[in-house]
């Protein structure tokens, strides 16, 4: 485990040219230096002011914690770095070291006045064609021996004021991530002496005649204090080679990892596309690129995509009003193009749904052909596919066990006093998968109801979150749903929040819970407490038609985000239904594409556009709707504000988002939460909740590198429970046969015809309904009784009991009902009326299926209308009770295989519950006789005689 504070911390030091200015405040021309004296340490830092994590630097989706490799430089503005320093083998690490630094950028702004008197400001410096080093400093001559750079003289101060800790090592930016080092056009230094900072960049500028020599100048300023190293690379200039302007480029790069000679072939390919392009040629030359953002390479099936993005400098930064151009740069234009590509060469992507056209040979140019090539570019939609990163703070549990989670849990809330700890950490480290499975098997092994069990030895908000805890995902959409559609008033927000974030298969899977569990329908509840344009969104969202796919295209994007803005801004009113189509039936992907080409017609944000155009309860629906699809966790994030800022704390939105989302993508989540509150979740939660509540919370909120894989506390944790092993195995073989086999030559229709005939008229003859009914197995009986109805439109068993009676008529008629019927029929005479008959009950539920047992219940809540668990709770009491309740949870396994060292364990835990104990223990009865099939059970006994 790692132990903070156990080593020194890292220094943090600005290596200042000027000894004279503060340490704190430097411009943006700066390097920063973090060092310590311990050996085989690695440090690690951050420069947004969040802590340093070594271990999840990838965790959130993007970097925030840097490697330490070198001396680096910070952008302008208020900067605060912070460093940690970890061990190679990662045992131990330092505190935090902070330090704030006031970045000022000197090429962009004016000095502060402390400057003035001591250096030439570089606007003064760029104004002189002669580059004349600024009054009352000293000259002092340099060599340099490369002749692409500038021979100028000037030095500013960089050498007479040295000091000297700085040629103890060897400054160089060589971090990997946003920061890296830039000059004074707000583009990256680096060894060329060019704006840029690889090789293409490198050569294009070169190749410029008009190119700034201030460029070279500078690098030489910045580089000047920089260590020489022992093995300095060797740089070559390709493009003084002779003839490398003239050469034609092959029809494909080496694609042998030699990434300098595909960056050559990259580069010479540009350059034969852009000289012959008029309208290339004025883009290029007139902006100003500054260093490059991004950079994606994309595989898209037959071609390769390069998506490039440049930063501008500052003065040409503009506001985002103006749609781009939809066609800056033609693709393809094979007409103007002197470099004619091999005929094996792959044609430019086309999405797979569109068929292209062929080409036009390449002896033909002629205008109409390059139209017609034109126009099938200008409607081919342009599609791409987004990828989003998710992870949820509690992961499964190793370790899980079943019956020893069930065990551990009726032993803390056993007796008098209730271990809440040991509640928390069982609940709040399992899966919702798992926490289910622990609900089931606890019944089955105490039959008793696991969450009356916590009801009863909780309360408050600890008793509801557990109580919430033992619900499926799904389960707990449904039963939320119906919470704030039940009673009084409705809970808008929280439908809102549910039908909004869930995915299209959750919410058909919600439905389904839904009227099992309520026994109706959730679209009928959603439009009998809402009206307006909010209900047609929530009835919208109900029929979970969102396309789920990651795929975006952007032609039906801007087609989508121009009928919003007709149907908004640009008319009279508002039409609402096209807002409720548009959001409700477009995928998160495509919908995102569509609030950001909403731009592209209105000055306003999407957002702002809504607000404008709707209010109320649509508006907050629409507006959850665009905040989902940005980004879940943000939204989320904005749910979790609301919930804990103010006076009180909505804990049904709190438990809802932590309950919902701990799985899901709660990391990311509470870091939209840090940088929206500058405090993280944790802390929140901390100051605003109290006693287990706050514990249950905080340990959901977990990170899953902090958390336990102990099984339990010190208290249960060595539990030894039966093994899984089967060191001796085998298969019993069980024949069964039974008295009534299928009649041949049976016909329904001939047989309900003989038992109308035998039961018509005067008398009845008892001998045919014998010798039919008492002939034919169950299936041909429920056939004839079908038949019987259809032909003659009589009920079969009502004709049998008006012409029988006694033990005779009571025994035909349970022969016409199916069997799990007359289980059903069984079970409610054992329970109804006075006494129970307890015999009935043990026969049926001790030796029916799984799935018979299961049957029956569900057909015992159509035929009676209450729940058979309910009837025989109400009718038995004590051991017995719990017992008949485990046999109706249907687990019992259904195996012919027996293992004979499990048997010995069952058989001493049996004698040790029972004659070996002072009293019984009927909970370990209650475990061993319902969850052992049948014949390891034969073999237990056996076990247990020889004992």
């Amino acid at each position: 485990m790692l132990k903070a504070g156990s080593l020194p911390s890292p220094v943090i030091n600005a290596l200042s040219s000027n000894i004279t200015s503060s340490k704190n405040k430097i411009d943006s021309q700066t390097f920063i230096e973090l060092r310590s004296d311990i050996p085989h340490i690695r440090i690690y830092f951050s420069v947004d002011g969040t802590k340093p994590d070594p271990f999840q630097v990838f965790k959130t989706g993007h970097v925030s914690t840097f490697l330490y490799r070198g001396a680096f430089r910070l952008g302008p503005g208020r900067r605060v770095v912070k460093a940690i320093a970890v061990t190679t083998d990662g045992l131990r690490e330092s505190s935090i070291t902070t330090k704030y630094f006031d970045v000022n950028d000197m090429y962009s702004e004016p000095y502060p006045d402390e400057y003035a008197d001591q250096e030439q400001s570089f606007h003064q410096i760029e104004k002189s064609p002669e580059r004349t080093p600024p009054n009352n400093k000293k000259k002092k001559p340099r060599t340099n021996t490369d002749p692409r750079r500038s021979m100028s003289a000037n030095q500013l101060k960089n050498d007479m004021e040295r000091i000297p800790y700085d040629d103890g090592y060897n400054v160089q930016g060589s971090i990997e991530g946003p920061i890296s080092p830039v000059n004074y056009a707000g583009t990256q230094i680096n060894i060329w002496g060019t704006p840029g900072g690889n090789l293409t960049d490198g050569l294009m500028h070169i190749a410029d005649p008009h190119r700034n020599p201030n460029y070279g100048y500078m690098t030489e300023q910045m580089l000047e204090r920089l260590q020489p190293s022992k093995n300095v690379p060797q740089i070559t200039d390709v493009t003084q080679e002779e003839d490398f302007w003239d050469r034609k480029p092959k029809p494909f790069s080496p694609g042998n990892g030699n990434w300098k000679k595909t960056l050559e072939h990259l580069f010479l390919n540009i350059y034969n596309y852009v000289k012959d392009e008029q309208e290339l040629q004025e883009l290029f030359g007139w902006k100003k690129f500054g260093r490059i953002e991004t950079a994606r390479l994309i595989d898209k099936g037959s071609v390769y995509q390069i998506v490039t993005t440049f930063k501008k400098p500052l003065g040409e930064q503009t506001t985002y009003e103006e749609p781009p151009p939809r066609k800056p740069v033609p693709k393809k234009r094979p007409p103007k193009r002197t470099r004619t590509p091999p005929d094996n060469e792959d044609r430019p992507y086309r999405p797979v749904q569109v068929t292209p056209p062929p080409s036009p040979p390449p002896e033909h140019h002629d205008e109409p052909a390059h139209t017609e090539d034109k126009e099938h570019e200008e409607h081919t939609p342009r599609i791409y596919t987004e990828e989003t990163v998710q992870q949820g703070t509690l992961v499964p549990f190793a370790d899980f066990n079943v019956e020893r989670d069930c065990d551990n849990l009726r032993k803390a809330m056993k007796g008098f006093g209730t271990d809440e700890d040991m509640l928390i950490h069982i609940l709040g480290n399992r899966s919702s998968d798992q926490r289910v499975k622990i609900r089931d098997q606890y019944k089955s092994m105490f039959g008793r109801d696991l969450k009356d069990d916590i009801k009863g030895d909780t309360s408050g908000n600890f008793e509801k979150i557990l109580k919430n805890l033992l619900y499926s995902p799904v389960e707990y959409d449904c039963h939320e749903l119906r919470r704030a559609i039940k009673g009084a008033g409705t809970d808008e927000e929280a439908l809102i929040e549910i039908l909004t974030s869930r995915s299209s298969k959750r919410i058909k899977d919600i439905n389904d819970q839904y009227q099992t569990l309520f026994n109706r329908t959730l679209e009928k509840d959603i439009v009998g407490d809402t009206s307006g344009h909010l209900k047609k969104i929530l009835v919208a969202l109900v029929q979970g038609h969102r396309p789920e796919t990651n795929e975006v295209n952007e032609d039906e994007a801007e087609n989508d985000a121009k009928a919003l803005y007709e149907g908004g801004e640009k008319k009279w009113g508002t039409d609402e239904s096209k807002f409720v189509e548009i959001l409700s039936n477009r995928s998160n992907a495509q919908l995102k594409a569509v609030f950001n080409a909403y731009g592209h017609f209105s000055k306003k944000d999407i957002e702002a556009a809504i607000k404008s155009e709707t209010s109320g309860n649509l508006c907050k629906a629409l507006l959850a709707i665009i905040r989902v699809m940005r980004g879940r966790p943000a939204f989320f994030a904005q749910q979790l504000k609301k919930a804990l800022k103010g006076i009180g704390t909505d804990e049904d939105e709190l438990n809802r988002v932590v309950i919902s989302r701990c799985e899901v993508d709660m990391i990311q989540i509470k870091e939209e939460y840090e940088n929206i509150m500058k405090r993280t979740l944790e802390k929140h939660v901390e100051s605003d909740t109290s006693s287990h509540y706050r514990k249950i919370l905080l340990e959901l909120l977990k990170d899953p590198s902090q958390r336990t894989q102990k099984a339990g506390n010190a208290k249960f944790e060595n539990v030894e429970l039966p093994g899984y092993e089967q060191p001796a195995v085998y298969k019993e073989d069980l024949i069964q046969q039974g008295t009534m086999p299928a009649a041949p030559n049976f016909d329904a229709g001939r047989d309900a015809d003989a038992l109308r005939k035998a039961m018509k008229g005067l008398g009845t003859d008892e001998k045919v309904l014998i010798s039919i009914l008492g002939n034919r197995n169950t299936a041909q009986r429920m056939q004839i009784k079908a038949a019987f109805k259809d032909k003659l439109g009589r009920d079969l068993i009502s004709d049998l009991k008006s012409e029988t009676s006694g033990n005779f008529s009571k025994l035909l008629e349970r022969l016409m009902m199916d069997p799990v019927e007359l289980d059903c029929f069984e079970l409610k005479q054992a329970v109804k009326g006075l006494g129970t008959d307890e015999e009935t009950l043990i026969e049926i539920l001790a030796s029916r299926s799984n799935e018979r047992i299961k049957a029956i219940t569900e057909s015992y809540q159509k035929l009676y209308g209450k729940p058979l668990e309910k009837d025989v709770k109400s009718d038995t009491s004590g051991d017995f009770r719990r017992l008949l309740v485990s046999l109706m949870q249907g687990n019992r396994p259904e195996t012919t295989e027996v293992d004979v060292e499990k048997a010995k364990q069952d058989a001493q835990e049996i004698i040790d519950a029972g004659p070996a104990k002072f009293g019984t223990d009927e909970a370990k009865f209650n475990v061993l006789f319902c969850n052992r099939s049948d014949s390891q059970l034969q073999i237990n006994f056996y076990s247990l005689n020889r004992k």
